[in-house]
């Protein structure tokens, strides 16, 4: 249907119903009563509940809150700078990727249950924090500079999406420039603190407590025609040992000495319980570059490699090593065994790597990868890929651990926010099994551990979230407002006339704004390749 998905047609059907619901009530005066009113596509329910907290909190330590709003602006500042780095970097990324890959118009809806990374329970509770944490903090800020607060309250799209804190605005606009810069600031500061706060929590005391049950590798996908893709094994399982062969790790998954092509039992674990599955053994070729040598030599996927030109290729060690020796142009015999067909020999040549490269992985392009050969294939032994089971305890405890310069530690950070991305948050049960565990926690049942873990992760992301998406430069959001203000005192400096001051500080703000909601359009729209 015109490419829209399914859950986006159910989105908005039931948008649709609760809007005509919701309106038909108001006009029945049925709202009224219990402080709900529809405003827009909005249900918006004001209430008094809450101000006496926010008075009291403001009044007792108006010192700290003024350093904390003041603070916020510096926060809010390098958000702002963070976070249109990465709007402008993924507009210019939309347009490399496969339009296959492109995200959904669902995927940029922070809607739980609507976006399919955003899990609904887990989504609802870290959204519900974020935002009354982040409207709290301005009703605090605007008390503290003695701002009256007219409500509060929660704004509804079929679920809680927002709260607020109403402030009076004809008092705002009397507020200098600094008081009303440490009031829009100290929402997405707070956010932004308490993402930090959380995931120090989640990283050290969760993460750090738990151990693989058994060494060995994860299964992450099983490609289509190898060995394990038609027995009962599913990804999230571990393969703890091969032929006799214990697997502790990826080196030792990757170097598995075993002929090519041979019955072998392989034992997998899956958290309680181990399986034993008789398979063939060897490297299985799980991807075909269309047009590329090993296409044009008949190979298929699922094939399982046997030798080059008589050089028996047991492992990927044995397969990477032999091609960094083949030189492009060249041909070579190799054999292969396909399931019903038994071993089968075919001539293949080879394509130069470099010019392969500079065509498909530009980015991974070398050097001296010119004059070698490429065949066109991806290989994994088994036909699966793999991760270290330790992998999740060691990265999610210590995210940081080997990075050496700035560019290690962007990637790590982006890598643990990309967790809902990589499909291991929540962390899925099939993957928890394989994990124990120890320390003071351990007196926690195992469900409600991870219950609490995955929580704590989705309150840290949809905070951080919350925080920079607030930080950016466009009115109406705190960014926007923070930015307005300095662009006005930068008209003060200037001299500016009032006339010119107004147009000089709107045509600025404007223009941000409307380059913000064009980039952000664009990744949903951008021509692909």
């Amino acid at each position: 249907m015109l490419g829209i998905s399914s859950g986006l047609i159910l989105a908005l059907i039931i948008i649709a119903s609760f809007l005509i619901i919701f309106t038909i009530l108001q006009k029945l005066g049925v709202l009224e009563p219990f402080g709900l009113e529809l405003s827009g596509p909005f249900l918006m329910w004001k209430t008094q509940k809450g101000r006496k907290f926010i008075d009291g909190t403001a009044h007792k330590r108006k010192k700290f809150w003024k350093n904390y709003g003041t603070l916020g602006i510096i926060v809010v500042s390098i958000c702002m700078v963070i976070i249109m780095i990465l709007v402008i970097w993924s507009a210019i990324l939309a347009s490399q990727i496969p339009a296959e890959q492109a995200p959904s118009p669902e995927m940029v809806l922070g809607i739980p249950g609507v976006n399919p990374l955003i899990p609904i329970w887990y989504g609802i509770a870290g959204l519900a924090i974020a935002i009354i944490v982040h409207e709290f903090s301005h009703g605090i800020l605007a008390r503290v500079a003695d701002i009256d607060i007219k409500s509060l309250g929660l704004a509804f799209l079929v679920v809680p999406i927002g709260a607020f804190v109403e402030p009076d605005e004809h008092e705002m606009e009397k507020l200098s420039k600094i008081k009303r810069s440490r009031i829009y600031s100290v929402g997405p500061t707070t956010n932004v603190l308490l993402a930090l706060v959380v995931i120090l929590i989640f990283s050290t005391l969760f993460m750090g407590s738990i151990s693989a049950k058994q060494d060995g590798v994860i299964i992450n996908n099983i490609s289509r025609g190898s060995p394990l893709y038609n027995i009962n094994v599913e990804g999230g399982e571990e393969i703890v040992n091969i032929g006799g062969i214990n697997i502790r790790n990826i080196d030792d998954f990757r170097t598995v000495d075993i002929a090519p092509a041979r019955d072998v039992d392989v034992t997998v674990f899956d958290g309680t319980d181990e399986r034993i599955h008789r398979v063939k053994s060897g490297l299985v070729v799980t991807g075909i570059g269309g047009n590329y040598p090993a296409d044009e030599a008949g190979l298929e996927v699922g094939d399982i490699l046997i030798n080059i030109d008589e050089k028996e290729i047991r492992n990927h060690e044995d397969f990477f090593d032999y091609m960094d020796d083949t030189e492009a142009g060249r041909t070579y015999n190799i054999t292969f065994y396909r399931e019903d067909e038994g071993n089968l020999t075919s001539e293949i040549t080879l394509a130069d790597k470099y010019e392969a490269y500079g065509e498909l992985f530009p980015s991974e392009n070398r050097e001296e990868f010119k004059g070698k050969g490429y065949a066109g294939i991806s290989v994994n032994y088994l036909g699966v890929s793999v991760w270290n089971v330790d992998f999740l305890p060691n990265f999610l405890s210590s995210p940081f651990a080997g990075a050496d310069n700035l560019g290690d530690y962007i990637q790590s950070g982006l890598t643990y926010i990309s967790l809902p991305f990589l499909q291991l948050s929540p962390v899925p049960e099939n993957i928890a099994n394989l994990y124990q565990v120890s320390g003071p926690l351990s007196v926690l049942p195992s469900s409600g551990f991870w219950i609490i873990a995955n929580l704590l992760y989705w309150v840290f992301w949809l905070n951080l979230m919350v925080g920079l998406f607030n930080a950016l430069p466009a009115v109406p959001l705190d960014g926007g407002y923070i930015f307005k203000d300095g662009l006005r005192a930068l008209a003060d400096k200037l001299k500016m006339k009032e006339k010119n001051k107004k147009k000089f500080t709107s045509g600025i703000s404007y223009t941000i704004a409307f380059l913000i909601l064009f980039l952000l359009i664009w990744q949903l729209i951008g021509p692909r390749v």
